[in-house]
């Protein structure tokens, strides 16, 4: 009982902790959308839902997320308390991630889900958006199996708000549809699982046909990607694996170092030396690139940049290229990640990689390609948050293994 209590307790600090930082950048960063949000409310009355219904005819799919987007823009003080239990929702599964290291996920967050990377329409709209709904998300994934109907309907209540996001409803239903199929035989799970998949493929459906969307692309297209309308989806495709792979290799954010020392850890550990060598290879080439090294992903990164500056993607040796380049790169993380993983788990592990990104690739198809920043690539964050604290977990089993044999 103390164990839980203090558990309950780590969580509760770690979460105030996060979800307050949201509501200081709030104050010392410009402000973005939620200026307009402040004369959206005076327009329509502060009546909330009226205007997420109105958003979702003339703007975005996300009708009760942008509900709370305009609430929060208006009382940011609630902003605090909100931002503080959907931190501690987000926190709950974290012995289920991290068993042996339950506190491990609470630090976690604050490198994975980096309040400074959801700033780009202004700190509440951002993370009412994208953070606030992946907290729940998660939440909902790891509970929804719960022996107490209270949670259950907890759970379920969080995923029909959670998978108003477009790009997490695809997360969700392709994580639904891999758990669907490997606990067929369990009549409880599917049955459950059924019902969370036709949800999260209703929140797809929604965000395509939603007559918000259709206005707002076509506004966007204009604003932002005039040439947009001309690619075909194989040249949107190239241009989302660029910029994707751009963004995680050459960025660098702080999470692709954190999980790359995990694997190369983990992998001297297991005395994998192929892994522990293409690991370390992928290391030292974002670590050089970050250091301004002329390697192969400065090459790679001016492709990109070429791409993004002349918005198409041309059918070249050049263009190609670097798509190829790019694959290899995942392919030798993917590889990694097969040979460190337990053999229980290796295809979810690969399978939850592989969802992340096409999380973040489905920006591929928007005019908002590259005016969405950085927080699009929040599927990415969720598959490395949960990858990295179930490799550290496995660290920390040999850790204790060698230490009980010496």
């Amino acid at each position: 009982m103390k164990s839980k209590s203090r558990f309950y307790c780590y969580i509760l600090i770690i979460s105030i902790l996060y979800g307050f930082q949201y509501y200081i950048n709030n104050k010392i960063t410009p402000v973005g959308d939620q200026t307009a949000f402040l004369n959206y409310a005076k327009e329509f009355h502060h009546n909330y839902l009226e205007f997420g219904i109105n958003r979702y005819l003339t703007w975005s799919s996300r009708l009760l997320i942008e509900s709370a987007t305009l609430f929060f823009s208006v009382h940011d003080k609630l902003f605090i308390i909100a931002s503080i239990i959907a931190s501690f929702f987000l926190l709950l599964p974290s012995k289920k991630l991290c068993p042996n290291l339950p506190w491990i996920p609470g630090l976690f967050i604050f490198i994975f889900l980096p309040a400074s990377e959801f700033l780009s329409a202004g700190s509440i709209p951002t993370y009412i958006n994208y953070v606030f709904p992946a907290s729940f998300l998660l939440f909902s994934l790891y509970y929804r199996y719960s022996d107490k109907w209270w949670v259950q309907c907890l759970a379920f209540l969080s995923f029909v708000f959670a998978i108003m996001n477009e790009q997490l409803a695809v997360y969700a239903f392709l994580w639904i549809v891999f758990e669907l199929i490997r606990d067929w035989k369990v009549i409880t799970f599917r049955y459950r699982n059924i019902l969370y998949g036709l949800v999260s493929l209703t929140g797809i459906l929604s965000a395509k046909f939603s007559p918000g969307n259709t206005l707002r692309f076509e506004k966007n297209v204009e604003s932002w990607f005039p040439n947009f309308v001309h690619l075909n989806p194989f040249q949107k495709i190239g241009l989302g694996i660029l910029e994707t792979s751009d963004g995680i290799f050459s960025v660098s954010f702080g999470f692709i170092f954190v999980f790359l020392i995990v694997l190369v850890v983990l992998s001297f550990y297991k005395k994998n030396f192929i892994s522990l060598i293409l690991s370390s290879f992928t290391l030292f080439a974002i670590l050089s690139q970050k250091f301004e090294w002329r390697n192969i992903l400065f090459t790679l990164s001016s492709v990109s940049k070429v791409a993004r500056e002349s918005g198409t993607f041309d059918y070249n040796v050049v263009y190609f290229g670097a798509v190829i380049y790019y694959i290899i790169l995942f392919m030798i993380l993917m590889y990694s990640l097969w040979t460190l993983s337990k053999v229980s788990d290796r295809l979810w592990i690969i399978y939850l990689f592989g969802i992340g990104l096409i999380g973040r690739l489905l920006i591929s198809f928007s005019p908002t390609l590259y005016a969405s920043s950085t927080r699009t690539y929040l599927p990415i964050m969720l598959s490395l948050f949960i990858i990295t604290c179930y490799f550290l977990n496995d660290i920390y089993i040999h850790f204790k293994r060698s230490k009980a044999i010496k």
